[in-house]
C-alpha cells in the first residue's frame, strides 16, 4: 500500500467493472467508496441492474488472470462454491460448418454463473481490502460540479465528496449528459446495429450429457447467424443460451425454444434440452447495438471524473468480452492514477488514451465478426471485408489444425493480438489447413452429443 495522504475515490456501481476498479484504486487511494443503487442480495442471485446476469457468461483467460492476481484465493473459493474448472480441450465448438479440433491453452479456467462470480468477488474485495467500503440502495442523483471539476456525488440530497469519481453505471450512464449540459463536450459514439436477441434456460446437468464440459455452437452468419452456448455452472446446472441477430428472436415457449436450438448446425445443445429437467422458464434479453464512446477524442474533460466499462465500450455479448475488457480498463486506470494521482487534471485524458488501446482489440474482433452478417450496419472498421474473408479460412483451418485452433483461442481470449494470425508462417498454415476442412460435407454428430429420444 502507498503512503497515506487522505485521498478518496467514489465508484458508482457495484457490478464487475465497479468491483475490479475499487480493488485497483485501493492500491493508490486511501479510501474507496462503492455506491450501488440496487439492494445487494446475500446469495448468488440475479439483480435488477444486471439483466444479463441470468444468461451464459464466460470470463476470458485474460480477464481471469487479472482477477487471480487481484484476489488471491478467488479460484479456490469459486470451486468450493461449485464453479466448474474448464480446460480449453473440453470445448465442443462447431463453427464455419464443422467441429473445431480440440486444443488447450495450458491452464484451467472457471465456469460459473455471473451472480456467483460477482458475489464472490464482492465479498473477497471487502474482506481483503480494509480501505474499501460499499453502500447499497444508494442511487446517485448527480455529480457535484465545482468550477470545472467534479468534486463528488449527491445521493438523496446528501453530498459525498471525493478526489475522483469513477462512473461504472453502464452503457446508459446519465452523468455524461449532465456534463454536456454543464458545457463539457459529449464524446462521439460509434454504434454497430446487430439487434442481438437471445433466450436462456437453466436445466439440470447430468454426468452423461456431454463428453466435455462446455459446448458452443455458431452458425455461418451468411445463413442466418443463429448461435447457441451451453456452460456448466454451480449446482449441477447448465446455462443454455440461444440467440440470433436482426430480428430473429428465440421463442419463449419451451417446445418452440427447443426447435430453435434444433435449427443450429450441431445437435449438441438441442439433444441436452430434449432430455433435461428445466429449472427456469425461457428468459429473454435483447441488445440493439454494440456501442463505443470515443472518450479518447475529447478535448476537454472535468478533473475528478472518468467513465469505465460498458460506458466506454459495450460489445455484442455473444463475443464474451465485456468482463475482461472492464478488467483491462481497470488496470489502465490504475496505471494512470499511479502516474498522475487521483485529482490530477491530466488523469482523465491519459486514462482515456490507455482505455482506447484496451478496447481497440475486442472492438475490432466483435465489430468485424458482426459485419460478416450483411444485415449489420454502422461504422465498419477499415479492411473488415478482407479480414472477414481471411477469418473464414482461419475458422475452417481450426477444423483440422491444432496450431491454428490454439492461436485462434489465444486471440479470442485476448492473450494475443489478431495480427498474430496474419504472420507469413501462420497464413501459409491457415491456407493449407483450410483446404482440409470437412465443412460442406455431411458431418456426423459430435462424439459427445446424445441423440434426441425418439418414440
Amino acid at each position: 500500500m502507498r503512503e497515506r495522504n487522505g485521498t478518496t475515490a467514489i465508484v458508482i456501481g457495484a457490478g464487475m467493472a465497479g468491483l475490479v476498479i475499487a480493488r485497483v484504486l485501493s492500491d493508490h487511494v486511501d479510501r474507496v467508496t462503492v455506491l450501488e443503487r440496487d439492494r445487494l442480495p446475500q446469495d448468488a442471485v440475479t439483480r435488477r441492474s444486471v439483466p444479463q446476469g441470468r444468461h451464459a457468461h464466460v470470463l476470458l483467460a485474460r480477464g481471469q488472470r487479472l482477477l487471480d492476481g487481484w484476489f488471491p484465493g478467488l479460484v479456490d473459493e469459486l470451486v468450493q462454491a461449485g464453479a466448474v474448472p474448464l480446460d480449453a480441450k473440453d470445448l465442443v465448438w462447431h463453427q464455419a460448418g464443422a467441429y473445431r479440433v480440440r486444443t488447450d491453452l495450458g491452464f484451467l479456467a472457471m465456469s460459473m454463473s455471473r451472480p456467483l462470480l460477482e458475489s464472490t468477488v464482492r465479498e473477497r474485495l471487502l474482506r481483503q481490502r480494509s480501505n474499501v467500503s460499499l453502500t447499497d440502495e444508494a442511487a446517485v442523483d448527480r455529480l457535484i460540479l465545482e468550477g470545472d471539476r467534479v468534486a463528488g456525488v449527491r445521493v438523496d440530497g446528501t453530498e459525498h465528496r471525493a478526489d475522483l469519481v469513477v462512473d461504472c453505471s453502464g452503457r446508459n450512464t446519465r452523468f455524461l449528459d449532465q456534463l454536456a449540459k454543464a458545457g463539457f463536450p459529449a464524446p462521439e459514439v460509434s454504434a454497430v446495429r446487430v439487434d442481438t436477441a437471445y433466450g436462456t434456460r437453466i436445466v439440470r446437468r447430468r454426468p452423461d450429457d456431454l463428453d466435455g464440459t462446455l459446448a458452443l455452437v455458431v452458425d455461418d452468419p451468411t445463413r442466418g447467424h443463429r448461435m447457441g452456448t451451453m456452460v456448466p455452472v454451480e449446482g449441477d446446472r447448465w446455462i443454455i443460451t440461444v440467440g440470433s441477430f436482426h430480428g430473429d428472436v428465440p421463442p419463449t415457449e419451451p417446445d418452440e425454444y427447443e426447435d430453435f436450438a434444433r435449427s443450429l448446425p450441431s445437435p449438441v445443445i438441442a439433444d441436452v434440452l430434449a432430455r433435461a429437467d428445466a429449472f427456469t422458464p425461457v428468459l429473454s434479453h435483447r441488445m440493439p447495438t454494440s456501442r463505443r464512446r470515443r472518450v479518447e477524442r475529447l478535448e476537454r474533460t472535468p478533473p475528478g471524473f472518468v467513465v469505465l466499462g460498458d460506458a466506454i465500450c459495450s460489445l455484442n455479448p455473444v463475443h464474451w468480452q465485456g468482463m475482461s475488457s472492464a478488467a483491462l480498463q481497470a488496470r489502465a486506470l490504475g496505471q494512470a492514477v499511479e502516474r498522475h494521482g487521483p485529482a490530477s487534471p491530466a488523469l482523465a485524458g491519459d486514462f482515456y488514451r490507455r482505455a482506447a488501446k484496451v478496447v481497440d482489440v475486442p472492438w475490432k474482433i466483435a465489430a468485424g465478426a458482426d459485419f460478416a452478417d450483411p444485415r449489420t450496419s454502422g461504422p465498419e472498421p477499415t479492411g473488415t471485408d478482407l479480414v472477414n474473408r481471411y477469418l473464414d479460412k482461419v475458422l475452417r483451418a481450426c477444423h483440422t489444425s491444432i496450431p491454428v485452433a490454439r492461436q485462434t483461442l489465444r486471440v479470442q481470449n485476448l492473450l494475443a493480438r489478431p495480427e498474430s494470425l496474419m504472420t507469413p508462417a501462420m497464413v501459409l498454415r491457415v491456407l493449407l489447413a483450410a483446404r482440409r476442412s470437412p465443412a460442406g460435407v455431411e458431418m456426423p454428430a459430435a462424439p459427445s452429443a446424445r441423440r434426441r429420444p425418439t418414440a
